[in-house]
């Protein structure tokens, strides 16, 4: 039997966090919510166990009474120094304060996902569950400072020179069937290719197409 899933909620305004906790719950009635209202509570509680995902606010009240995203920042660098394999949802109004850590949201292992907290809560269930799913989806305009890293670039010779299958692909890294798929999410969110008309072009082969326009194959 599935263990109920573990949510922990860094979002310091208590309404806010707890129909985050309710919108969750719906995904998994048995889930068990965690609320930490700041970014020390957050590192206290991931210190003693890993939730399924973990909800992250990036702007924090701060001594002054004004909203500050540094705090939120430095937790987000923690998480991915020792949480390599956390799946994340930022939901914020400022996701433009993420760009300086696009390197490291690169080279994140677990799912990393980004809502606007002006969509939709339909919005925040998606993201839930593609972050859940281990899948890479930021803004538009955060991408193009994604870099690849070395599994990327290995994924991209396997696709494209080897043309395998996503389970040949699996078996060739050693890891499982959704973990391949998922690095082939990641390639493609990098590349900015996930959004084309899939009826039209073979999201594949636009992968392939714009990474030897980026020159970073050769075929």
């Amino acid at each position: 039997m599935t263990a109920p899933a573990q949510y922990l909620i860094i979002e310091d305004h208590p309404e806010v966090a707890q129909n985050n906790c309710l919108s969750l719950k719906s995904l998994d009635t048995e889930a068990h919510c965690t609320i930490a209202a700041n970014p020390t509570e957050a590192i206290a509680y991931l210190a003693q166990q890993e939730p399924s995902l973990a909800v992250i606010d990036l702007q924090f009240g701060s001594a002054s009474g004004e909203q500050s995203a540094q705090d939120g920042l430095d937790l987000l660098r923690q998480v991915f120094a020792e949480h390599s394999l956390l799946n994340i949802l930022v939901y914020t109004s400022e996701y433009s304060y993420l760009k300086p850590l696009t390197g490291l949201i690169s080279n994140h292992r677990g799912g990393f996902v980004v809502v606007s907290k002006m969509e939709r809560r339909k919005a925040f269930l998606e993201g839930a569950k593609s972050s859940l799913m281990g899948e890479l989806r930021v803004p538009r305009d955060l991408r193009n400072n994604l870099d690849l890293n070395e599994t990327d670039l290995r994924v991209l010779e396997l696709l494209c020179k080897a043309s395998l299958s996503d389970k040949s692909l699996a078996e060739e890294l050693s890891v499982s069937l959704k973990t391949a798929q998922n690095y082939i999410q990641h390639l493609k969110v990098k590349l900015d290719v996930d959004l084309i008309d899939k009826k039209n072009t073979n999201s594949r082969v636009a992968l392939c197409m714009e990474a030897i326009r980026r020159k970073l194959l050769l075929l």
